[in-house]
């Protein structure tokens, strides 16, 4: 079985800085620890946690966390279709991605067949249980485990 576990950066602030720069704002920070709190009684299985650079996402995944990630700019500059094309190198069975809109929408929508928009510190947890292996996966196959 492959996981993949979509996660959306929590509310950042005002467009004072360069994009990339922007901190989470003081909703963002609840939105995340909320989120957090949730995730105490989720299953989570172990994985491989990818993500963005931006100073937004780093925080909220710094809240969620405490597991090494691959942090890396190509998740803040990427289209949907870049995400996908990412994902499908991946060699672990369990993938966690935290990141950006719209392409982390595109990538929920993509994989499940559902029209999937994820709001800020949104969760979506989507499984293919008969599969080993992402170059295995295809427009909608996924199973949606959990979304919140």
């Amino acid at each position: 079985m492959i996981e993949l576990i979509l996660i959306r950066h929590a509310h950042a602030g005002p467009y004072t800085s360069p994009d990339e720069a922007r901190h989470l704002s003081e909703r963002g920070i609840s939105e995340a620890r909320n989120l957090a709190k949730t995730l105490l009684d989720y299953p989570l299985p172990d994985g491989i946690w990818y993500v963005s650079d931006a100073i937004r996402t780093l925080e909220t995944y710094q809240i969620l966390a405490d597991k090494p990630a691959e942090v890396s700019n190509d998740w803040y500059h990427a289209s949907g279709p870049a995400y996908l094309e990412k994902l499908s190198k991946s060699t672990s069975a369990c993938v966690y991605l935290v990141a950006h809109n719209p392409s982390i929408s595109y990538v929920a929508s993509y994989l499940s067949g559902e029209q999937i928009q994820m709001d800020t510190a949104n969760f979506v947890h989507l499984q293919w249980p008969t599969l080993d292996a992402w170059d295995e996966v295809t427009q909608g196959s996924a199973t949606v485990k959990a979304r919140f």
